[in-house]
């Protein structure tokens, strides 16, 4: 039930930001965990760079030569890593505490 909890909270921390090319566009990005152990470091670094490759997904990209594009869209990443850093965080916390942390497959 927390997975699920957890994971809708992300999902929807990406959702409520919008898009920086399409200001009044929602975007949602899900972020798939199941397979990944968060008790351990790699398994934290790999959520971590799985939630990098969706904020920049759900952000977009701008044009070199498009300045305010570019600020846009760092604005955009800075504000959905923000939004859903306490997210990610109580998911990786609730799955050390209840002992819902996959263990080592191998």
């Amino acid at each position: 039930m927390k997975t699920l909890l957890a994971l809708s909270a992300l999902a929807g921390a990406l959702w409520a930001l919008p898009a920086a090319a399409e200001p009044a566009a929602e975007t949602t990005r899900v972020v798939s965990y199941g397979d990944l152990n968060l008790a351990t470091h790699e398994g934290r670094r790999a959520l971590d760079r799985r939630i990098g490759i969706a904020v920049r997904s759900a952000c977009g990209t701008a044009s070199s030569a498009d300045l305010v594009g570019k600020r846009e869209v760092r604005r955009c990443r800075e504000a959905t890593h923000a939004a859903i850093g306490p997210v990610g965080a109580a998911m990786q916390s609730a799955a050390l505490e209840d002992g819902s942390a996959r263990p080592p497959t191998r």
